[in-house]
């Protein structure tokens, strides 16, 4: 494997290239464009044999992708924030419609007010579509996790969103590991399943009646539970013919004699990571539960390496408005009727908003100070 140092949009620029899509439709929006960018120039220099569609809209980006996965294609696209709540209408589609879709999503903050800065309420706001969901620590998880979610999304007939952070991914550098292409291409092969074809010509989502209707979204979630098994296979495949570390549904830290877990998705791992080492110094019990697949929900994993734990700080860089944060209402759900222990959800980075190894530890002290209240949202930063 050769070692690049390349920013998070150039990581799912290369990780789509590698998987050699057909097709790209994108329209430009902030901070995703840089991904779509380094695309077009590896299309310009014939480094990539991919059909570029310019669209007017996100929404027009997924419809065009839509009907190229549905004529057979391997197709891709990226887009944040108020672009992905313009595609929602087609997001749906192309789940009911179980085409093997991979979307980046380099998550920004939703109007109103206006902002240009991280935090993954976009993708939790899909959460219900039926698109599975992968979050990226840092730059080598948002490539390798673009690979193997072609694999996974052409396995079980169901679109994946690789959600990676505006400007803290996607325009910061890091080393990246990069498979050959060869390998990859092994890796993945190409699987085509055409819904369409121009000479039969048949009709899709077409007027279903009450009898068919609930059998089809069975067989959907029965697909997208498929996805807590396959997806650990096709992370332990990766890692064997690349000698990679990617992570499967969840991956623990020092969570074998926690007394204290704290849980996170996306780049604030790397933050609590570092959190843990520092406390474990000081003799604290302290492990980090990093959940990389958060739809479908992975509960049987997360439970396990909770099990032991007294106290949980669940880490959400979103907010469910009246409710809390996503990761954390999972896990208290999850948790229900598994023993005593505190769950403290806590919100923290909305907007940008900082939430460094200050801010982590500010979230873990609270969980231990306030072991009888374990229903309400712990804000920190404000």
């Amino acid at each position: 494997m050769n070692k690049v140092l390349i920013t998070g949009s150039e990581a799912a620029a290369l990780g789509a290239k590698l998987a050699q899509i057909e097709v790209l439709g994108y329209y430009p929006i902030t901070p995703a464009f840089p991904a779509m960018e380094r695309l077009s120039k590896y299309i310009e220099d014939g480094e990539l044999n991919c059909k570029f569609i310019r669209v007017e809209s996100d929404h027009s980006a997924l419809a065009a992708v839509l009907g190229a996965s549905l004529a057979g294609a391997r197709s891709y696209t990226v887009t944040n924030s108020q672009g992905l709540l313009l595609m929602t209408e087609v997001v749906y589609h192309a789940a009911g419609l179980r085409q093997p879709i991979v979307m980046g999503v380099a998550n920004r903050a939703l109007s109103a007010p206006h902002s240009r800065f991280p935090e993954h309420g976009d993708a939790v706001s899909q959460g219900a579509s039926g698109w599975i969901q992968m979050f990226c620590e840092n730059n080598q998880d948002i490539m390798d996790n673009t690979i193997q979610a072609f694999r996974v999304a052409e396995e079980l007939r169901t679109p994946v969103m690789v959600n990676y952070e505006g400007y803290i991914q996607s325009h910061t550098l890091e080393e990246v590991y990069v498979p050959e292409q060869e390998k990859v291409a092994k890796f993945l092969p190409l699987n085509r399943q055409p819904a369409l074809d121009i000479s039969n010509p048949r009709g899709v989502n077409t007027v279903t009646s009450p009898e068919f209707y609930t059998d089809y979204k069975y067989k959907q979630n029965e697909a997208m539970l498929g996805a807590i098994k396959l997806i650990p296979q096709v992370a332990e495949t990766y890692n064997a013919e690349f000698g990679a570390a990617a992570c499967g549904l969840v991956e623990g830290y020092k969570t074998e004699d926690a007394e204290h877990v704290i849980v996170a998705m996306g780049s604030i791992v790397s933050t609590a990571r570092l959190l843990v080492d520092e406390l474990r110094k000081d003799g604290k019990k302290i492990g980090l539960l990093k959940v990389k697949v958060w739809r479908p929900f992975p509960a049987e994993a997360i439970l396990a390496h909770l099990k032991d734990a007294k106290y949980v700080t669940v880490l959400d860089k979103n907010i469910v408005f009246g409710v809390g944060g996503a990761l954390a209402t999972d896990i208290k759900a999850a948790s229900y009727g598994y023993g005593n222990k505190v769950i403290n959800g806590v919100i923290l980075g909305l907007g940008g908003r900082k939430c460094g190894i200050n801010e982590v530890k500010e979230a873990v002290e609270h969980t231990e100070s306030s072991a009888s209240n374990t229903n309400t949202s712990e804000w920190i930063g404000l």
